[in-house]
């Protein structure tokens, strides 16, 4: 007697079908918030790039704050597990480390996604320097904080053990001005390639990153000297 087909095998193709739709929308939403900002990106645009219709952005996202959600969840799980091994590799050097390494540590994770990630993590990365020149006020923009707060509080940690003889207030300034310049070299804006005549370019992630340490590295070990 023929075996009866599973219940399941029918729905497989159906389930992976629905993966795959979720994925393209997902995909296209990172492409374009990346691109046009949250406030700049309609539903409508993601459904035509995404080449679905537009009932199935609330089908299976909710809301334009849901999907924005699972853009940032989908990689950054594994994105801030690269900074964390990244600093936990500085910090088992001890005091050997400098300032500038723990700078370093912090940056080429996020460097390195945008230079050799492909277009999805370019983009990712891109969008991460534009949540993060968001109020925080903003109801979108929680989810990339709690994802990355783990992050931020251990970076911020090992700097304060960097600068024992500077002031609480200090270690958070010397944080918050290194991120904010950090942020802005995401943007890739091109302003120094002009202003230099191409002698430097914003897409130099890398020689970024080197002079970022040198940088830092002596400016936080002055604050930290009071």
């Amino acid at each position: 007697m023929p075996r009866k087909p599973k219940a399941s095998s029918a729905a497989e193709p159906q389930a992976a079908a629905a993966q795959s739709t979720k994925e393209r929308i997902i995909d296209a939403a990172e492409m374009l918030f990346a691109q046009q900002g949250y406030e700049g990106t309609t539903t409508r645009a993601i459904a035509m790039k995404a080449d679905v219709p537009l009932g199935l952005m609330s089908y299976y996202f909710g809301t334009k704050a849901d999907l924005y959600s699972e853009v940032i969840t989908r990689r950054s799980d594994e994105h801030a597990a690269d900074i964390a091994a990244s600093l936990k590799a500085v910090a088992a050097r001890g005091a050997d480390a400098s300032i500038g390494d723990l700078v370093t540590a912090f940056v080429m994770p996020v460097f390195r996604r945008a230079l050799d990630g492909g277009p999805g993590w370019a983009a990712y990365i891109k969008l991460l320097s534009l949540a993060a020149n968001t109020p925080g006020a903003e109801p979108h923009t929680k989810t990339f904080a709690r994802e990355y707060a783990k992050v931020v509080e251990d970076f911020v940690d090992m700097l304060r053990q960097k600068m024992p003889g500077a002031s609480e207030e200090d270690v958070y300034w010397a944080y918050y001005i290194l991120n904010s310049a950090f942020i802005h070299l995401l943007v890739e804006n091109a302003a120094i390639d002009h202003l230099s005549g191409g002698l430097c370019r914003a897409s130099d992630l890398e020689t970024i990153a080197a002079k970022m340490a040198r940088v830092f590295d002596a400016g936080i070990a002055s604050l930290a000297n009071g």
